[in-house]
C-alpha cells in the first residue's frame, strides 16, 4: 500500500500546485450541459474520501464481508453546494482528508488487505482492491479537473 499512498501524495501535490492558477470561471463553469464544474468534481472527491474512509474503517472493524452501501453522488454534490464554496476551502479540506486517509491506509496490516467486501449486486472484492480503486478514481478526477482527460 506504500505505492498507493505515494500516488495519493503525488495527486495532492499536483492539484495543490495547479488548482490555484485556475480562474473562478474555469472552476465554476460546468464542463458541458448537465455536467459538474471542476469545483464540483473536487467536491465529489471530498465525498469520495468521506465514503471510502467509512468503508475502510468498517472493513477493519466489522465481520466479513463488508457490504458496500452506495451513495448518490449527484445528491451529495448538490446538497453540499460545492459550486458556491470557495475553491481554496475545498482544496484544503480535500488535502487534509486525504492526508488522514494515507495515515489510515499506511497502518492497515497486510493480512487485512484480503478482507472481503461485497457490493449489493454480489460483486466481491478485497479491502486492498477498494484502496487501490480509490487511488485510481482520484487520479481520474484530478486529471479531469486539470482538463487532461475526457469527461
Amino acid at each position: 500500500m506504500h505505492q498507493v499512498c505515494r500516488r495519493l501524495q503525488e495527486l495532492l501535490n499536483l492539484l495543490n500546485e495547479e488548482l490555484p492558477a485556475l480562474s473562478v470561471e474555469e472552476l465554476t463553469v460546468p464542463t458541458a450541459p448537465g455536467r459538474w464544474s471542476r469545483q464540483e468534481v473536487l467536491g465529489h472527491l471530498i465525498d469520495s474520501a468521506a465514503n471510502n474512509h467509512r468503508r475502510f474503517v468498517l472493513a477493519l472493524t466489522r465481520p466479513e464481508p463488508l457490504v458496500i452501501v452506495p451513495y448518490d453522488q449527484e445528491d451529495w454534490v448538490r446538497c453540499a453546494d460545492y459550486q458556491h464554496t470557495p475553491a481554496a476551502n475545498l482544496l484544503a479540506l480535500w488535502t487534509t482528508y486525504n492526508q488522514q486517509l494515507m495515515r489510515l491506509i499506511s497502518r492497515i496490516p497486510a493480512e487485512a488487505h484480503q478482507y472481503r467486501c461485497e457490493f449489493e449486486n454480489g460483486y466481491s472484492v478485497t479491502l486492498g482492491w477498494l484502496i487501490e480503486d480509490y487511488a485510481v478514481h482520484m487520479e481520474h478526477h484530478v486529471q479531469q479537473i486539470l482538463d487532461r482527460t475526457p469527461r
